[in-house]
């Protein structure tokens, strides 16, 4: 072969492979968030402000819809060069009817897994609690009762604190309430 004939093929095949390996134009940045659901992305950001772990959500959508399960309240899709992607289930049990606490627990839990690339954490401290405000199973750590049964053991507003500190850093150490 001549060289100038196995230059040529090498630049064919040095094309060819740029161009298979290439993907696709990442989507422009777009922000389309619910007005109701727009003070907990708020306050998101601000709680991970105070704790110097600044997060962006100026590539974000939150829409109300179906998720992929009908026992799921939210659910993040991330695809690789496309905006995060965050589904609420708009039913009464997983919006309609939540205090605010269960309904930022929920937006808190699908930023967390959006934003911080957080997975599910099933631990638990000895006395029953999440450890997690990730749990895929409890939203509302942090939430007061909706029938107040109990007393002051039913209303967990107090909690909050260690669930949004243990949000931005799962190295926090165990609150004495879970003692």
């Amino acid at each position: 072969m001549r060289p100038t004939s196995l230059v040529s093929l090498l630049l064919l095949v040095l094309t060819l492979s740029c161009q298979s390996s290439q993907t696709a134009e990442p989507e422009p940045v777009q922000y389309n968030v619910p007005a109701e659901v727009e003070p907990y992305v708020k306050s998101f950001r601000e709680e991970a402000g105070k704790r110097n772990n600044p997060v962006s959500t100026t590539n974000l959508i939150i829409t109300f819809g179906t998720v992929l399960k009908e026992d799921i309240c939210g659910q993040c899709l991330l695809e690789t060069g496309k905006t995060p992607r965050i589904v609420l289930n708009s039913d009464s049990f997983c919006w309609q009817q939540a205090n605010k606490e269960e309904r930022e627990g929920l937006v808190f839990h699908e930023l967390g897994h959006c934003l911080l690339k957080l997975g599910h954490r099933t631990d638990t401290f000895p006395m029953g609690a999440f450890k997690s405000l990730m749990n895929p199973n409890n939203v509302g750590v942090y939430a007061p009762c909706h029938y107040p049964i109990g007393g002051d053991e039913c209303d967990k507003r107090p909690r909050r604190e260690y669930y949004i500190n243990e949000l931005f850093d799962p190295a926090t150490p165990t609150p004495a309430w879970a003692r």
